[in-house]
């Protein structure tokens, strides 16, 4: 059991005492067995920690998890990730010059159009109001999300409460116009209206336990701000990669032999090119490369967050300030060690991307009655993808938190979901719902700030005030949604955690940990996370 202030590199493993509690007499015939044992109560019979719950008679378990040694793993996805890098910088590097004098070549034959171009030269915005525009949304949009983010904590619960809600009254509200003017479209919004009215009803009295949580995110970033530098570092990176990407592939594009001369064979189709199966495969590469290097980078975020989280359940005095130990030490694991993990369930979901983007365009490429079959494969893949994608985001916790593989981290994942799943599913659901309205709010709030210097400069200019208006709305929704997509990564986290330890959280944080027991006593009645059970099922993990 992890002391105060131990060093935490990742979750402890303590020996933990077997204590044995009535089951259900139907469960199985191990248990019985078990039970009927010599072994008197109380007797170490394990080194490895277990958590259960105990529902209907039926005790659930599964294994806790354990630190493992810092090691690379699933080395050959980072390799196969740095080559496709050096492939592309190579492509850009060597395609580029030729592309660009080809470009050079057709601009200079078009210059009779400069004339044309100069009137809207003359109205257009002046640097002094881009540089002021830029300014005033870069300063407002983090402002406003530090603010949301103590408004947050200091009335979670009610704010909670009142995004369920209010999603169900929007809803609601677009029922009552589409019945009026498009009927069909009407009644599937008054379906859902009246499934999300349910939902609302279902799950109000678990509202307490989330806004919980939300707290703790909230605790967890503002104590680590440095995970905002990171955060926007990466999306820096992800800025110079896509500038990168965009230059090899249209070096690589313009080449002849990417394209292949078509006739026209039907109404739907004209004379001109077509990719050629080669383009066809060069550009699907492309693609891949594009959604694998962005989820992969995202989820380094997630994963440093994970560890940082972890730090601060445990060893709160190493995850206390802006660039903390935790900070820098998860940072690091998480483009090493895990570095392979990462990017190998970021492989996943970019081939699921991929293909399903192949099949959409190639739906709307040509009109024949195969593109009602390809439609319907296209929305399969959508939902295996969302799928893929929602569980990752928790197989990525568990690699943050214990440093585990990326199937390891599956595991465990599946694991926690046979016995926990819907209570952080709703939880999740709950507090993302609330993150996504205010980082709209934030994203329209900054867009009325930047409205109104656009006024001050350019008041006759109606272009101008919606140049203005737009640039802060982009800005505040780039901005609060990193903010709030990492505090949702340590959402997610404390509530892996407290599935995992919640008796050392009462250790280092008795406050919040007395917090948390009332409400999710509260919320589920029926569950005990302190029971504590060793039942011998061959790999120690699994549903009794």
């Amino acid at each position: 059991m992890a002391k105060q202030h131990q060093k935490y590199e990742g979750v402890p493993v303590a020996e933990a005492a077997a204590v044995v509690f009535p089951v259900h007499t139907a469960v199985s015939d191990a248990t019985t067995a078990f039970e009927d044992s010599s072994l008197p109560t109380a007797t170490p019979v394990s080194n490895k920690h277990h958590n259960a719950e105990q529902e209907d008679g039926i005790t659930v378990t599964w294994e806790k998890g354990e630190l493992q040694p810092s090691e690379f793993r699933d080395k050959l996805f980072a390799v196969v990730f740095g080559l496709h890098l050096l492939a592309l910088t190579s492509t850009a590097i060597v395609l580029t010059p030729a592309w660009l004098k080809e470009i050079t070549d057709t601009a200079s034959g078009s210059e009779e159009d400069e004339a044309s171009d100069s009137s809207v030269n003359e109205s257009s915005a002046s640097p002094a109001f881009l540089a002021t525009v830029f300014a005033i949304a870069i300063v407002a949009a983090p402002a406003l999300s530090l603010f949301a983010m103590f408004v947050m904590q200091k009335n979670a619960k009610v704010l909670i409460k009142a995004s369920l809600w209010a999603s169900v009254t929007l809803c609601g509200f677009l029922a009552i116009i589409c019945l009026v003017t498009v009927p069909p479209a009407g009644i599937v919004y008054g379906i859902i209206t009246a499934f999300l009215f349910c939902y609302a009803r279902r799950v109000e009295h678990k509202i307490p336990y989330a806004a919980c949580n939300l707290r703790c995110g909230i605790s967890v970033l503002t104590s680590n701000l440095g995970l905002v530098l990171i955060a926007f570092g990466v999306m820096i990176g992800l800025i110079g990669y896509t500038c990168l990407w965009a230059i090899a592939f249209g070096a690589s594009m313009s080449k002849d032999e990417m394209w292949e001369d078509v006739q026209q064979v039907d109404e739907y189709s004209s004379d001109g090119k077509t990719l050629s199966a080669f383009g066809g495969t060069v550009a699907a590469l492309f693609g891949l490369s594009f959604y694998w290097t962005h989820q992969a980078l995202k989820n380094v975020v997630r994963v440093s967050v994970a560890g940082v989280t972890g730090t601060w359940w445990f060893s709160p005095s190493e995850a206390a300030s802006f660039c903390s130990v935790a900070v820098r030490d998860s940072f690091f694991r998480s483009t090493t060690y895990s570095f392979g993990s990462i990017c190998f369930g970021s492989l996943i979901v970019a081939v699921l991307h991929m293909i399903r983007s192949m099949l959409r365009s190639s739906a709307n490429g040509n009109g024949n009655g195969g593109n009602v079959l390809r439609c319907i494969a296209v929305c399969i893949l959508s939902y295996i993808e969302a799928l893929v994608e929602y569980f990752n985001k928790w197989a990525f916790i568990y690699v943050g938190l214990y440093g585990y593989d990326y199937i390891s981290a599956g595991k465990r994942v599946m694991s926690l979901f046979k016995t926990r799943g819907w209570d952080a599913i709703i939880a999740d659901n709950l507090v993302n719902r609330l993150l996504g309205i205010t980082s709209l709010t934030i994203g329209l709030l900054t867009g009325l700030c930047t409205l109104f210097v656009a006024f001050c400069f350019e008041e006759n200019s109606a272009g101008m005030l919606g140049a203005g208006f737009l640039i802060g709305l982009v800005i505040g929704l780039v901005i609060s949604g990193i903010t709030f997509g990492l505090l949702s990564s340590a959402v997610d986290s404390i509530i892996v955690c407290y599935a995992e330890a919640p008796s050392e959280f009462n250790e280092s944080h008795p406050v919040e940990a007395q917090d948390m027991h009332e409400t999710w006593t509260s919320a589920w009645p029926s569950h005990n996370l302190n029971t504590l059970v060793v039942i011998g099922l061959g790999g120690g993990m699994g549903v009794v």
